[in-house]
């Protein structure tokens, strides 16, 4: 169980999502940007949220999609992890402000190929998919007969692109979460058990909702 938080934060915390209830009951369907395709980190977070407050979810290519549409007012709010690199750009924006955060895990993570087998000893760079907000993870999990060969990096735009990138031919390794290796039809090498992180949300700063500011 975690500890309870400090009484200013836990009553900003409140207010917060005691506006943002009542706003979104007020106005159902409301929507809700975030990072697809169905099966990432996101959008699993996007619909757990949207089932409980009657949103609608609008997936898209990368984050700096979801920042366009938020601005554009193609969608009400933004939910971004805060793992992610460019969050700063959601946080300084003078037209838009941090109307909410909650803790969530993620799936597992890890390391996953298309045929199930070990890439052979030797033979040059291995190849591997992945986010940049998750290389990390490779490090970790990676198995010790393949620890020491060098790594050429495939960028990929989620965790479903890059199983899909390995799927199609493209890397022979993809950093990846479980829904990515159940879609695409990948196997495990190494697997991590998810991270709980912070999701934010973010709306319009003209849109007041009533919550308690926090510096």
């Amino acid at each position: 169980m975690s500890a309870p938080l400090p009484g200013a934060l836990a009553e900003a915390y409140t207010a917060r999502w005691s506006a943002l209830s009542r706003r979104w009951a007020d106005r159902p369907g409301t929507t809700l940007g975030t990072l697809g395709p169905a099966g990432t980190s996101s959008e699993l977070a996007a619909r757990s949220l949207a089932a409980e407050h009657g949103l609608s979810v609008e997936l898209f290519t990368t984050f700096d999609d979801v920042l366009d549409h938020l601005l554009g007012r193609k969608v009400e709010f933004a939910l971004v992890p805060s793992a992610y690199q460019g969050l700063t750009r959601f946080h300084w924006h003078r037209d838009l402000r941090l109307r909410a955060f909650f803790p969530q895990a993620t799936p597992e993570y890890g390391i996953a190929s298309g045929d199930g087998c070990f890439p052979a000893p030797g033979g040059g760079p291995l190849t591997v998919a992945a986010m940049w907000e998750v290389r990390r993870i490779y490090a970790e999990v990676v198995p010790l007969r393949l620890r020491d060969r060098e790594v050429t990096w495939v960028d990929a735009a989620s965790t479903q692109q890059a199983a899909e990138v390995v799927a199609r031919g493209g890397a022979q390794l993809a950093v990846t979460n479980a829904p990515g290796v159940r879609a695409h039809g990948l196997r495990w090498l190494a697997r991590r058990p998810g991270a709980e992180i912070i999701w934010t949300l973010f709306g319009h700063a003209s849109e007041e909702t009533g919550h308690t500011s926090a510096a």
